[in-house]
């Protein structure tokens, strides 16, 4: 190959990764120790929190922020007390959710843009979870079913 051929090539590329690789927000695993405060000060601050969640994806979002977490309208809000014991309290289970308490006490991540903190997500293992910029200060949480069934 000859070496404009080349270089056309790599600027190509360059470009393709470069337009593909900013619309991504970093979702970060957090260590199991600063998972397990970050649970209990999310099950005791909860109504700071816009919370909304699936049967295998539950996030928190700040309310004292300007940014802005979303999802498709198919997710369920968390907007009182019992729907939120609901999700950590497997036998108080009053909503009739029987999957999303599995959720809870797997690890916590942190969704981050640039510098920026968006909020907390816990999913059930072997789920896939993406989360895209959509517009300034918004990002969209998307969930995909693993269809991984082992537990």
């Amino acid at each position: 190959m000859n070496s404009k051929r080349l270089s056309g090539l790599a600027i190509l590329i360059l470009i393709l990764f470069i337009g593909c690789s900013g619309n991504s927000a970093n979702i970060r695993n957090q260590s199991r120790d600063k998972s397990e405060i970050t649970q209990q000060e999310l099950i005791k601050n909860w109504s700071d929190y816009d919370i909304s969640y699936n049967s295998m994806v539950i996030f928190f979002d700040p309310k004292n922020d300007d940014r802005k977490i979303l999802v498709n309208k198919y997710w369920s809000r968390v907007k009182d007390k019992e729907t939120w014991t609901d999700i950590f309290e497997p036998d108080h289970n009053a909503t009739g959710n029987d999957y999303i308490y599995k959720v809870w006490g797997n690890e916590t991540r942190e969704i981050w843009v640039h510098n920026q903190f968006y909020g907390y997500v816990i999913q059930k293992h072997r789920e896939i979870v993406a989360a895209r910029i959509v517009g300034e200060n918004t990002v969209r949480l998307t969930h995909q079913f693993s269809g991984d069934w082992r537990g």
